[in-house]
């Protein structure tokens, strides 16, 4: 079992890009992740995302696996390479600005086509509708996102550079048709995943989300709204875990 994990653990920076939408963004000091979504008038949307993994978490990974100490934690051809084929949702550009960084913008020429593409998106995971006007309130759109252990392995999917057999060695209880408790799973993350050392800097991991609308949005839940914009911050460890689904709502006038 830890030679398996030794030897998918070289792809680990692309799990912290899945974990950390679907997308991302660690700050300087601690591991964290950041998704930037713009949605436009026309219903496109640009997502710009980033990932820096700190060097107590990096040097972890590194020990685990057969990447030498200066290599790319991201694999930015393979990257590319899936992107290649994908029409709802197309990579303009994806760099590694050192070893354990990455940065990616992503264009989503429309919403609602990528909301229909079933081969990334299954049903209800995200929607995307038009609320017809009643009274003197306008029509609006209705963007929403729910993500829950039945939908769970299709969400990771929609990320770029994921590694199958890395998510099965990490073993997510999102993922288990017979989870384990939060408490078995830390354990387990701590004694042989990640390692006790690196356990601080994989609990400050978190995914910011940020979205901004083309108007000044009606309502929101799932995070605070502020204007046009919305934010919302997710533990990677919540991620991994899922007790509770990851749900997000936005209503704005058309």
């Amino acid at each position: 079992m830890e030679s398996a994990k030794m030897e998918s653990a070289k792809n680990y920076g692309n799990v912290v890009l899945l974990v950390g939408l679907l997308t991302v963004l660690f700050s300087i000091v601690s591991c964290s992740g950041k998704v930037d979504t713009t949605i436009r008038n026309d219903s496109s949307a640009r997502v710009a995302i980033r990932i820096d993994v700190p060097d107590t978490l990096a040097a972890r990974v590194r020990q685990l696996s057969d990447v030498s100490p200066k290599a790319n934690l991201f694999d930015i051809e393979r990257i590319k390479q899936e992107f290649s084929t994908r029409k709802s949702i197309q990579l303009i550009d994806a760099s590694s600005g050192s070893p354990n960084s990455m940065t990616a913008v992503l264009w989503v020429p429309d919403i609602g086509a990528l909301v229909k593409d079933t081969s990334l998106v299954p049903t209800g995971m995200i929607t995307f509708d038009k609320v017809a006007a009643y009274g003197s309130t306008p029509s609006q759109h209705k963007l929403a996102v729910n993500i829950t252990k039945y939908n769970a392995s299709a969400a990771y999917q929609l990320f770029p550079g994921m590694d199958k057999s890395l998510i099965e060695n990490l073993n997510p209880p999102a993922l288990d048709k017979d989870p384990v408790s939060a408490q078995d799973y830390r354990t387990n993350l701590e004694t042989v995943i990640i390692g006790k050392k690196a356990m601080p800097a994989f609990d400050a991991c978190t995914l910011d989300v940020t979205v901004t609308l083309p108007k000044t949005a009606t309502s929101g839940k799932g995070g605070t709204i502020n204007g046009q914009t919305f934010k919302a911050k997710l533990p990677l460890f919540d991620i991994l875990m899922l007790e509770k689904p990851i749900q997000m709502e936005l209503i704005w006038p058309e």
